[in-house]
């Protein structure tokens, strides 16, 4: 595996201390004996893996509003021979798909082998951090090299209910190894489960714990602790890969506990019955991980708006498409009319960043009542139709509830709330969906051809496949 080092130093606090935590960001090549000889260090070099990942190459934008949104079908694009253009037909070939591809691969592994140089410090150098503070830095390492695997697998693995024992790829556990070992499917997913397990453990005495953000203060004082992989977020993955597992009753158990935790709430109206400057269209009291971005909005101005310069207009590279039929139409919605505007799409375009920090949210709590919806459906309708509505609830003013449920239903309401986190494409991949193209060409029958990408030729040359 081509890994490197790759410490990008923030000067953050550490949960205990300056209150100054993310609010300066500064990327640099550090000693690592230096580095790591302080607890402070350590909470530094955590920080640089979640910069590199809220980057515009990653989280920011690729992962999530840009390509991974462009292959869910969010996007109405018709040009020609651009690479948006290959990666919408899924044409994995097109050499400048697989650079793009490949980007994908070398982002993911040099982030996790930035957690696991974390990891090795933290064995290397126990004394430094004390029993508390290392079970705090291991358990957020752990969950990281999780998070992030969990996601390589969603893009480079076929499902794994469908192919179990299908090659996988590496799971990378530890730093400085050139080719770690290939997993099949089930075994890859089972060691993000077991690194989740053994963070969970880690975060039991985790900030969270003593706290319930969103009644702090400020949104910044909540930030401090959903900006990076918390207790909760820890179980919300769990919930996640037990759902991609097909462990249906696992899932829902980790699912609740997050939703009965306490520590975050669903959408109150009342936060976005507000002046424009102090609308969370956000839902920041949701956000059980997420990271931030201050580019976030330009990012997606280029995307998502026309840009006019001398008189001349250049449309925007990705337009929605049919967001008027995924909202109905439905002014009550709060989604549709807070996160569209004659056209443009607002969501990250905060201008109050003194009260709402530019964030991509990785973690909602609005997931985990879906995670619930869905993974009930066949077992106890009742539940997954209360929850749905309950969702529902805090997004439709007036809601009527629904009475009858079906997985289409489901389906369609996370097309509403996931649009711009690159969250779709996965559920189409989860429940082996058609891709319903809308163009005269028909739909797309799911497959591995459509839902896997290829590995990276230059992991092949190295010996993986």
């Amino acid at each position: 595996m081509k890994t490197r080092l790759f410490i990008m130093v923030c000067l953050l606090f550490s949960l205990t201390s300056c209150n100054k935590w993310l609010d300066v960001e500064l990327e640099n090549k550090v000693d690592e004996d230096k580095l790591f000889s302080t607890a402070e260090g350590f909470q530094e070099a955590l920080a640089g893996v979640y910069s590199q990942m809220a980057g515009k190459s990653m989280y920011g934008q690729a992962l999530t509003m840009e390509y991974v949104d462009l292959m869910g079908q969010y996007y109405s694009y018709n040009s020609v021979g651009t690479a948006y253009t290959y990666f919408k037909d899924f044409d994995y070939t097109n050499s400048g798909v697989k650079s793009t591809i490949a980007s994908f691969w070398n982002n993911l592994y040099n982030c996790i082998a930035s957690a696991n140089n974390i990891l090795n410090w933290a064995d290397k150098n126990k004394s430094v951090l004390g029993e508390t503070n290392r079970n705090q830095v291991r358990g957020e390492a752990l969950a990281l090299r999780a998070f992030l695997h969990f996601d390589l697998y969603r893009l480079f693995c076929p499902d794994v209910k469908l192919s179990p024992w299908a090659e996988g790829i590496p799971y990378n556990k530890e730093f400085g190894v050139a080719l770690p070992p290939m997993y099949t499917v089930e075994e890859f997913v089972q060691l993000v489960i077991n690194d989740l397990k053994e963070a969970e453990t880690l975060l039991v005495g985790d900030p969270i714990v003593s706290t319930v953000p969103y009644t702090l203060g400020t949104k910044s004082d909540a930030d401090k602790y959903v900006a990076r992989m918390n207790l909760y977020s820890v179980k919300a993955m769990l919930a996640r890969a037990y759902q991609a597992k097909g462990d249906n009753v696992k899932a829902v158990a980790y699912a609740k506990e997050v939703i009965e935790s306490g520590k975050f709430r669903l959408l109150e109206f009342a936060s976005v019955d507000q002046t424009e400057a102090l609308t969370d269209v956000l839902f920041s009291d949701e956000h059980i991980f997420s990271l931030r971005n201050k580019e976030l909005k330009d990012y997606s101005e280029k995307l998502h708006r026309d840009e006019s310069k001398n008189g001349v207009t250049s449309f925007k590279p990705l337009p929605f498409g049919s967001y008027y039929n995924w909202y109905e139409g439905n002014n009550d919605d709060v989604r549709y009319s807070k996160w569209f505007n004659l056209g443009d799409f607002m969501k990250y375009y905060m201008d109050n960043t003194d009260a709402f920090f530019r964030k991509m949210p990785m973690i909602k709590l609005s997931e985990m009542y879906l995670i619930v919806a869905e993974c009930s459906f066949d077992t106890d309708s009742e539940t997954s139709l209360e929850y749905l509505n309950v969702l529902r609830d805090h997004r439709i003013r007036n809601h009527v509830h629904l009475q009858y449920l079906s997985k289409e239903s489901i389906h369609d309401e996370m097309r509403r709330e996931y649009l711009g986190e690159g969250q779709m494409w996965y559920v189409m991949k989860r429940n082996n969906l058609k891709i319903e193209t809308g163009a005269s060409s028909g739909d797309i029958e799911p497959s591995d051809v459509v839902y896997v990408f290829p590995m990276p030729d230059a992991e092949i040359e190295d010996g993986h496949r």
